[in-house]
Order: C-alpha cells, then sequence, then structure tokens
C-alpha cells in the first residue's frame, strides 16, 4: 500500500461518494433529518387543509330580534347579506361592529380578516 489512506465512502444509489459524503452526516442522521422534514411539510399541509377551507365565523347578534345563523368567510371576502332580522316595534338599521350601534358594517365593501360578530342595529317606530 502507498502512505495514502483510503477515505470510506458511501454509496447513494450505486455512486461511490455521494450524499452522505458531502454532508459530513451518517446515514442515520440523514435519514432522520429526511423523516422530520416529511413530517415538518405533513403537518403544516394538513393545517393549511384544515383551517384554509373552513375560513372565519362571521355570528350576528340580533339585539332582540329574530336569530340570523352564523356563516363562514374566507379572509379577504365580503360577508354574504343575510335576511334581516325582525323585532316588533323597530326598523333594522343595519349590522355593525359594535353593539350600540356606532360603526357601520358595510356589507359591500367591508372585508373578513378575522372571525367576528356583527350586531343588528335598531330603530324605534311608533
Amino acid at each position: 500500500m502507498s502512505g495514502e489512506e483510503k477515505r470510506p465512502s458511501s454509496d447513494v444509489l450505486g455512486k461511490p461518494g455521494g450524499l452522505y459524503d458531502s454532508v459530513h452526516m451518517t446515514r442515520r442522521q440523514a435519514n432522520w433529518m429526511a423523516m422530520a422534514a416529511i413530517a415538518l411539510l405533513v403537518a403544516v399541509t394538513a393545517l393549511v387543509v384544515i383551517f384554509g377551507r373552513s375560513g372565519f365565523t362571521v355570528s350576528f347578534d340580533p339585539n332582540g330580534g329574530t336569530d340570523v345563523a352564523p356563516c363562514q368567510v374566507q379572509y379577504g371576502d365580503t360577508v354574504p347579506a343575510p335576511d334581516p332580522p325582525t323585532r316588533e316595534g323597530y326598523a333594522f338599521t343595519g349590522w355593525y361592529r359594535d353593539d350600540n350601534g356606532s360603526e357601520p358594517w358595510d356589507m359591500a365593501a367591508d372585508t373578513v380578516t378575522d372571525s367576528l360578530t356583527l350586531y343588528a342595529g335598531w330603530e324605534k317606530t311608533s
């Protein structure tokens, strides 16, 4: 033998040297790293599928009127206008961000960025 030491190499897909020699880790370490990366990818994909499709819940507080069912809305979308609630002796004035009716919600322009509750506004009739 010459004075040169032969460096051990891995055999990846029949090629001496290969991936494991260039990253300086054992096959076992590389396999664990690959499995962890795949598990992370699967988890992130599952979260996107689960939470991405359901969107946000928009609840409607009728403030003494008839009930209105909540709806699911995607981020950035407008809220579909539900049938207005009714309340004896009052006229419905629209939906508001707050329960005292000082911040109106524009169904055609305002968009959803989180789950929220909209409150019915009422005006007393004679």
